[in-house]
């Protein structure tokens, strides 16, 4: 009995002995496999990998396929890896010029395996080109039943691409495209761009929140840069002194507090920011030794302040001329009542990446009654809500005004 000899193999466009890696860069001292390789390719110590890609993604791995699909994954492989090689442009191919990663190669030529086999369970034709167009969507279908839309959308990328590239592909690939003028992810009705989940901000909530955005920026950023200024010279500034040095400007300091004349005494608890008056009189330090109830020195110092506070002789910010703002009640005052050093640490990022927090015209906003949040995510950071919420500083005298928690949206105009 005589046996049928195997037909030969068609003559492919690319060489047995030239190497697969041709357009990625190839780490010093490696050898590329070649094409002639018929088991896998493996890419590892070839091309640079990320450290979070496992190696076995870099294996393109082609057992388990007869002589002709084996030959049809590599050639497909071949493609991806050198999308300029002057046999594939000379076949009138001209697929995007970037060569494919390495584990996507892998993961298509796994594509291709899978279609294989389906194709021998099924007893379908020994060569893909043979199949029919129902074979391929009977197979897609398939593939959405095993797994979600966006895993079959790469089975139908490798199938399209047996149409894409059978000019280049020895046994010719597939005649017609079983999707013809359909996209990859239209034929498993996946859409490239996912359907918005997040609601559409309406216009009479958008347009105030941009409009109170640059309120931010163009009226209130000058303070703050103003503010923060004075606050980094009065740390420069500061020097190591003595205490009996740091008393005469301690004692000009109040003097010039007298010569303001009197001011209208804050609402609430008040409470003297020593730190901060620290460096007002120009002494170097954290520790606030120079009001230190320790000694005598130091409680006449405290009294010479808490002096100052009950006379109101006082201040609420580090800087004075802060932009005034109109409340609801038509009232004007300044837009912060408290622009200390821990203020500035939230108004400073704030004025950086602002969006107000605020979902109602500017003019409507009010340290006294706290807007609602928006539908949008707002970025500002706000710290307290009653007004004289957080440490003040007023003419002579830096305070601390305890007075309630919350959050607090600072005024607009």
């Amino acid at each position: 009995m005589t046996s049928r000899l195997p037909l030969a193999l068609p003559v492919s466009v690319f060489r047995d002995d030239e190497p697969v890696i041709q357009s990625h860069p190839v780490l010093e001292g490696a050898c590329p496999p070649i094409f002639g390789n018929t088991g896998y390719w493996d890419l590892n110590g070839i091309v640079r990998k990320a450290p979070n890609l496992a190696a076995a993604g870099f294996r393109v791995i082609f057992r388990e396929l007869d002589p002709q699909w084996n030959l049809l994954a590599r050639e497909m492989a071949m493609i991806w890896f050198n999308p300029r090689h002057p046999a594939v442009l000379a076949r009138g191919l001209h697929p995007p010029p970037d060569p494919v990663a390495p584990h996507t190669v892998s993961q298509r030529i796994g594509r291709l395996r899978a279609l294989h086999a389906y194709g021998v369970s099924r007893q379908l034709p020994p060569w893909v080109g043979d199949w029919s167009d129902d074979d391929f969507k009977t197979y897609i279908e398939h593939r959405c039943q095993q797994g979600q839309a966006a895993s079959a959308a790469g089975h139908v990328h490798v199938i399209k691409t047996l149409h894409r590239f059978r000019g280049t592909l020895a046994n010719s690939g597939l005649t017609r495209d079983p999707w013809p003028d359909t996209s990859t992810n239209a034929v498993v009705d996946h859409p490239t761009v996912p359907e918005l989940k997040t609601p559409a901000i309406r216009p009479e909530t958008w347009f105030p929140l941009v409009h109170a955005a640059w309120a931010y920026i163009n009226d209130f950023g000058p303070d703050i840069l103003r503010a923060l200024d004075y606050w980094h010279r009065l740390q420069a500034e500061a020097r190591p002194l003595s205490t009996a040095e740091a008393d005469t400007p301690l004692h000009r300091l109040a003097r010039r507090s007298q010569q303001h004349g009197p001011r209208a005494p804050a609402h609430g608890k008040l409470a003297v920011n020593w730190q901060l008056l620290t460096f007002l009189v120009g002494f170097e330090s954290r520790k606030m030794a120079f009001f230190t109830k320790q000694n005598r020195a130091g409680l006449a110092r405290r009294a010479t302040a808490e002096r100052l506070v009950a006379e109101g002789r006082i201040r609420t910010s580090l800087i004075d001329g802060l932009r005034e703002v109109t409340r609801p009640d038509d009232s004007r005052d300044p837009w912060h009542d408290s622009l200390q050093p821990r203020e500035l640490a939230v108004e400073r990022p704030c004025s950086r990446r602002t969006l107000p927090s605020a979902s109602r015209s500017p003019k409507t906003l009010s340290r006294r009654h706290p807007a609602r949040p928006s539908t949008c995510h707002t970025r500002v950071k706000v710290s307290r809500n009653q007004p004289g919420t957080g440490g003040l500083t007023w003419r002579g005298v830096v305070i601390n005004h305890r007075h309630g928690t919350g959050a607090r949206p600072v005024a607009r105009r």
